[in-house]
């Protein structure tokens, strides 16, 4: 069941351009093909940002930059305008050093690089760096392939609560930046007890008769996304409400409506292998990009 409301004009004034949020953009490679499906996703993001892109060299040490090249099968035009920095020692532990030393991050990577994973399982080498909780990092299943990526459509996931607040205004920052839809998407749960945190906002009991709460809901919801910074005049708003499990639904809308980039709190830890980060990353079709959100 999906209610829609197609444009949004809420009370909120829009507001003048904000500086960039991401001044910085880390693109870990390993030599491998499958981590250089994740350079024109980082180098799109870097443009976008107005940020400088890093790529960073794991597992091997290389001295000279021609050789680094090499190792890396990039070209100068893909390094064009980019730095490049080597590292050492544990690859995970070198990606997280490169990251924080730099001002306003924004890692991308792969999943994984290595032999193809199980739906809910990530690389050795990913799962250390979520370990740390990075403030945002882009994950990009490789079982995407190398499609052209340019972002059209973003798709926020918000289940109501404070703590999903914090994805709301980087959804609208790149999505303004690449004059991008926002799809916002709420997943409710049937016969689920409404979110613990205070200040959630649960959609309507009745979610097969959205007319009955829907329309006071809609505007209460979206006027939150507006102030928590959202754009009202230079972004265009999709909400949408479906019934089920929200990894699994959040899937489905993105590769439904042919969604571009996912964007998604997250709280620095999975719970399970079925969390519904781990799942909309790995069968989303789509980069995700996760906002860290601490736990109160």
């Amino acid at each position: 069941m999906t209610a829609t409301r197609s444009q949004w004009h809420g009370s909120q004034q829009p507001t003048g351009p904000k500086p960039s949020t991401v001044k910085n953009v880390v693109l870990p490679l390993d030599g491998s093909q499958t981590s250089r499906l994740a350079v024109p996703i980082a180098r799109t993001l870097s443009t976008l940002y107005g940020a400088t892109l890093h790529v960073v060299t794991v597992g091997q040490e290389v001295r000279h930059a021609k050789d680094a090249l090499t190792h890396l099968g990039l070209t100068l035009k893909e390094m064009h305008g980019a730095v490049l920095d080597s590292c050492t020692g544990d690859p995970a532990e070198a990606i997280v050093r490169a990251a924080q030393q730099l001002p306003s991050p924004l890692l991308v990577m792969c999943t994984h690089t290595g032999v193809e994973r199980s739906s809910d399982d990530f690389g050795a080498v990913a799962e250390s760096v979520l370990r740390v909780a990075p403030k945002r990092i882009v994950l990009l299943a490789p079982e995407r392939g190398d499609r052209v990526w340019v972002i059209r459509r973003v798709l926020l996931a918000h289940d109501g609560t404070p703590s999903s607040d914090c994805a709301t205004a980087p959804a609208a920052e790149v999505a303004q930046s690449a004059g991008a839809e926002v799809i916002a998407l709420h997943v409710a749960a049937r016969k689920a007890t409404h979110p613990g945190q205070p200040g959630s906002h649960p959609a309507p009991q009745y979610i097969d008769q959205p007319q009955h709460e829907w329309p006071a809901w809609a505007g209460e919801f979206m006027d939150r996304m507006l102030a928590m910074g959202a754009p009202s005049s230079s972004v265009q708003f999709k909400l949408v409400v479906t019934g089920g499990q929200p990894g699994s639904e959040v899937s489905q809308v993105a590769r439904e409506r042919e969604v571009d980039l996912v964007v998604m709190a997250w709280q620095g830890e999975w719970r399970s292998q079925h969390h519904a980060t781990r799942v909309v990353t790995r069968t989303s079709g789509c980069p995700v990009l996760l906002v860290y959100s601490a736990r109160e």
